[in-house]
Order: C-alpha cells, then structure tokens, then sequence
C-alpha cells in the first residue's frame, strides 16, 4: 500500500525570502534559475521587468534538500 503524501501549506516566497532561505544574494539566485534545470521556475505576478515573482515554499524546499544531499557525503554507519 502506498503512503499517504505529505500535505505541507501552500506558501508563496518573494525573490528576498528565497535568498533568505537558500543563503544567497539576488544575483546567484538569478544565476541558479538560468543555469540549474532543477531550481524551480518562480510563476510571475504581471508582465516585464516589473512582474514580482513569486516560487512555492515547497519546491524551494525540496531543492534545498536535494542540493545538500549531492553535496554531503553519504554516512556508512
């Protein structure tokens, strides 16, 4: 039997909080979203240069983990 998904809240993140929680500038963010096919594309609020844009919590999240399971190594115990 399968288990059940996790339900996590629906949250929308600024540009700011995505930087405040993966712990990089505005730029490196704006790096990671053209070079990493994994980072989440963000759902923009408006048209051009003006749209904020918004990234689902979860999907920065799950990045986030996903990234730092590629980097630390794997324990053996």
């Amino acid at each position: 039997m399968a288990e059940p998904a996790i339900q996590r809240p629906l949250r929308f993140l600024k540009s700011r909080e995505v930087c405040q929680k993966i712990g990089r500038g505005r730029s490196s963010l704006d790096t990671l979203r053209k070079t990493d096919p994994d980072f989440p594309q963000p759902i923009a609020d408006g048209e051009g240069r003006s749209a904020v844009l918004y990234w689902y919590e979860h999907e920065v999240e799950d990045w986030m983990a996903k990234w730092a399971s590629q980097r630390r190594p794997e324990d053996d115990a």
